[in-house]
């Protein structure tokens, strides 16, 4: 009895196999199709654009969190005004 429904498992589990199997190699082929008009170039031009997008980015993000300036010269130019605007420290005279 015990043989009958192992029997009918491992058959359930062989079929489920070869649908996972069939369904693997379907979607090989679709990104094998999809992918073959992709030539290096293609690739090469997707590569440079991704990374200029980034660079794009990562300045506006620095932007936004004030980091850094949009000019490193004006940044340059601003930090005397900045040093000047601190007050100038005097000790405290302690006993007396």
């Amino acid at each position: 009895m015990f043989s009958f429904y192992a029997f009918w498992a491992l058959v359930g589990c062989c079929f489920t196999a070869l649908a996972v199997s069939l369904y693997a190699i379907a979607r090989v082929r679709i990104i094998t199709k999809t992918l073959g008009a992709l030539d290096w170039e293609t690739l090469a031009n997707l590569t440079g654009e991704i990374g200029s997008m980034k660079r794009s980015l990562q300045k506006t993000n620095n932007r936004i969190n004030g980091m850094t300036s949009s000019d490193p010269a004006t940044v340059l130019a601003e930090l005397p005004k900045f040093q000047m605007a601190q007050p100038n420290v005097t000790p405290i005279q302690r006993g007396g």
